[in-house]
């Protein structure tokens, strides 16, 4: 029996269904179908596996290998999600603030796809502010979108700023919430001395925050990790402009009306996270 082929018992989705003894059938096609969609997934769970070998979908088969307490769960978070309003979010900050991290737990909290800077300007950051916005107007027709979307330091500049509200003014859409990381110059320099990367996925370590299973190789894959090229005197350069920046996009987002979120990142993540999402509800909250 597949791992999704559950026991007859009693299962809570929205409301309690009792005894699947007779509709039993039906049950697992409704089970099934809402554990197969192609969502985008935490690094963490049951999923990530799965598609860290290659598979962009979750099939019957793969489900057969994943015990069934973790779909029940995965399941239940997913129609949670159902009663929370859809969200366009931005997490910004200075390099090694923790915008990957956080905007992760945006987009599993509230069901958000994640664009990061990266898919629009590129590892170099030397992508034009048209093409970046080009490119966030293709990914936004993505399926995954649908309930909104957390931009992971985007954007950078008033000017992308101000691409991004004509883009998705087009939309009939805006940003509701912009957060802004913040931690002091010590605190970065170690958190960037000490990251270390899964190249090909993007995953990222820490040496003492977020350590990998095993030493040296990621969790998902064995593949060995690398430490990502870092000099103190770029991210001088980087905080000073960022300071410059961060400045003006404030005054720009608090003009247009959008939520401004300020959170203090030198906490543990699980804190700056809570932080992250209260921020985003605080703004649902205005909106009512």
């Amino acid at each position: 029996m597949a791992a999704w082929q559950l026991e007859s018992n009693t299962v809570t989705m929205g409301a309690t269904l009792d005894s699947f003894d007779s509709n039993w059938e039906n049950a697992q096609e409704l089970l099934h179908g809402a554990l197969c969609q192609n969502f985008q997934v935490d690094e963490l769970c049951w999923e990530a596996l799965l598609l860290a070998q290659g598979k962009g979908r979750v099939s019957p088969e793969d489900l057969e290998t994943v015990p069934t307490a973790e779909l029940i769960t995965e399941l239940r978070r997913r129609h949670d999600l159902l009663n929370r309003k859809p969200a366009n979010v931005a997490v910004l900050g200075p390099p090694c603030a923790g915008k990957d991290t956080q905007a992760d737990a945006l987009r599993r909290a509230f069901g958000l796809c994640r664009i990061s800077g990266k898919d629009l300007l590129g590892d170099s950051g030397a992508s034009s502010d048209e093409q970046a916005v080009s490119k966030l107007a293709e990914l936004l027709e993505r399926p995954q979108c649908r309930r909104g979307f957390v931009l992971d330091g985007f954007p950078r500049t008033v000017a992308q700023a101000a691409r991004l509200e004509e883009e998705l003014s087009k939309r009939k859409k805006g940003l509701d919430t912009a957060i802004f990381l913040d931690a002091p110059k010590d605190i970065l320099l170690e958190r960037c001395q000490g990251r270390l990367l899964h190249e090909a996925s993007g995953r990222l370590y820490h040496d003492s925050h977020r350590t990998p299973l095993e030493k040296g190789v990621d969790d998902f894959t064995g593949d060995p990790l690398i430490r990502p090229s870092f000099q103190e005197s770029k991210l001088k350069e980087d905080l000073e402009r960022h300071q410059k920046d961060s400045t003006l996009l404030r005054q720009f987002f608090s003009k247009k009306g959008c939520y401004v979120g300020e959170v203090d990142a030198t906490k543990r993540a699980e804190e700056v996270g809570s932080a992250c999402i209260e921020s985003v509800r605080a703004r649902a909250h205005t909106a009512e």
